[in-house]
């Protein structure tokens, strides 16, 4: 399974040095929708990083359908805590990692 990202122009460039071979880049809200549509089509692909922003301007309807999602694992980056990346990881391995 691949590591997918989709995100701003300025920010791929990194994510191809730490070796993700699959980032896309989406400046606007359509492009944005277009490449994450592709990479959930993409068999190979397990998991796809977005930033936190990027995923907050996504319709309601694709959030929905990405955290519903079994593949790719969607895990969104960022400064912003995420409930629902919290409810996903909790789900996925059975562990609260934020519980103290």
């Amino acid at each position: 399974m691949e590591i997918a990202f989709v995100g701003g122009s300025e920010t791929v460039p990194g994510f191809n040095l730490a070796g993700i071979k699959k980032s896309y880049a989406a400046n606007t809200e359509d492009e944005l929708v277009s490449k994450i549509n592709e990479v959930m089509a993409d068999p190979n692909v397990g998991i796809l990083v977005l930033k936190q922003s990027d995923y907050n301007r996504l319709p309601k309807r694709l959030q929905q359908q990405l955290s519903e999602l079994n593949r790719p694992t969607v895990i969104s980056i960022g400064t912003e805590h995420s409930t629902e990346m919290r409810e996903k990881i909790k789900r996925a391995i059975g562990v609260d990692l934020w519980k103290q």
